[in-house]
């Protein structure tokens, strides 16, 4: 590829250096979804990645040349600074608002932060593609307002559920945007070898558990808009304790968040904690990046967790899970895709929570062939967004021979 003409993509809103591993999935499957698609333009992709600079680096899992800088208030204010520099060289810009922030659910502060890199975007004068992202909700008029401003800005958007796609086109953007699915669910990953020929009528069984900083820590949490109706500490105890009350049950804690600068976020913490007060549950090392939390989770029997790209890691490696949603992203995405098992930790009761769970418990096989199900028609809708790319990139480097 080294003779080839390069194609300079920035991808906003993404970063391989993020304790997030969700925002990591999204990031280094987006990445490589275009790349593929660049090779097949015949050219050279060259990334900008630009997002949350965190503690780590899993740039190697982007199989092609990438660069990343960080996003703030005043780089985004200076029109001379190394972002807006970064912005300028792209021949085309992807922007997937890190899944789920292109909405006001959280604190104010991200909310415009976002918006903000948006206009910046534009300012670079490539065309603006809204990847595959949860859109809104969007509580207040000023911040529908806002949303719709800068979504006019955008060439595409791409919707990953019916739920985002109703409001794009309750806000007028019909003409422009299509419905498809996360692209984490591309993201590589290890099978484990010998999940096939478990016994699970008989034999042991590995159940993982993500427990959420974010709903465990509310006590420190930073302002958003999440209600719980669950007492999410209490729910996490009950489950732990059944699990762990079955002598067949091998229980694995699962952190997807390892943000150990932000003891509100950092899933890691908690489950140290948990570890300590429930010592027969395994906690494996801190993750070096998404696709092997994902190869962990692949190796599971069953899976239960808040941080939603660590249940689609479990959806898309053929594990039975039961999502522990606590906002509209949960119930859109896996309701697209006809995946019944998600827990409504905003509107359901704990009981209700873990009836869902034992039922689920009790008949594995069966819940994960709804999940392969739901893994082959989020593929399915995932060919949408390929075809897309292999398009608008084909134009562009025709384009710029």
């Amino acid at each position: 590829m080294s003779g080839q003409l390069p194609l300079h993509i920035g991808l906003l809103w993404h970063s391989c250096f993020s304790e997030n591993l969700g925002v990591g999935a999204l990031s280094v499957a987006n990445a490589n979804l275009i790349g593929k698609a660049a090779e097949k333009a015949g050219r050279r992709p060259v990334f900008h990645l630009m997002g949350v600079r965190g503690a780590f680096d899993y740039s190697h899992e982007i199989a092609y040349e990438n660069h990343f800088e960080n996003i703030g208030y005043k780089a985004l204010a200076n029109p001379f600074s190394a972002l807006h520099r970064q912005l300028g060289r792209c021949d085309i810009v992807f922007d997937i608002g890190g899944g789920d922030s292109f909405s006001d659910i959280y604190a104010a502060r991200r909310f415009w932060l976002i918006i903000g890199s948006k206009i910046a975007a534009m300012r670079g004068g490539g065309p603006l593609v809204f990847s595959p992202q949860t859109i809104g909700p969007f509580h207040t008029a000023l911040a529908r307002h806002a949303a719709v401003g800068v979504m006019n800005l955008a060439s595409t958007i791409f919707a990953r559920d019916e739920k985002s796609f109703g409001i794009l086109q309750e806000l007028g953007m019909a003409a422009k945007s299509s419905l498809t699915t996360d692209v984490a669910f591309a993201l590589p990953f290890d099978a484990a070898a010998d999940k096939e020929a478990r016994d699970l009528a008989n034999g042991p069984i590995k159940a993982g558990l993500n427990v959420s900083a974010l709903l465990y820590r509310r006590d420190i949490a930073a302002s958003d808009r999440i209600a719980l109706s669950v007492d999410y500490p209490a729910l996490v105890d009950s489950l732990l304790g059944r699990l762990l009350d079955n002598p067949r049950i091998e229980v694995h804690l699962v952190p997807h968040v390892l943000a150990a600068a932000t003891p509100y976020e950092d899933d890691y913490a908690v489950a140290e904690a948990l570890k300590a007060r429930f010592p027969k549950a395994i906690l494996p090392s801190r993750f070096s990046g998404p696709s092997e939390a994902k190869s962990y989770i692949a190796g599971l029997d069953l899976f239960a967790g808040s941080r939603m790209h660590s249940t689609i890691a479990a959806i898309s490696s053929g594990t039975a899970v039961v999502p522990l949603g606590y906002s509209r992203k949960f119930s859109g995405l896996f309701g697209s895709l006809g995946y019944g098992w998600n827990a409504d930790l905003t509107s359901d009761s704990d009981a209700e929570v873990l009836a869902r769970f034992d039922a689920a418990l009790s008949d594995i096989p069966a819940i994960r062939a709804e999940a392969v199900a739901a893994n082959a028609e989020a593929q399915r809708r995932l060919a949408d967004y390929t075809a897309f790319l292999d398009r608008v990139i084909g134009d562009l480097a025709r384009r710029d021979v």
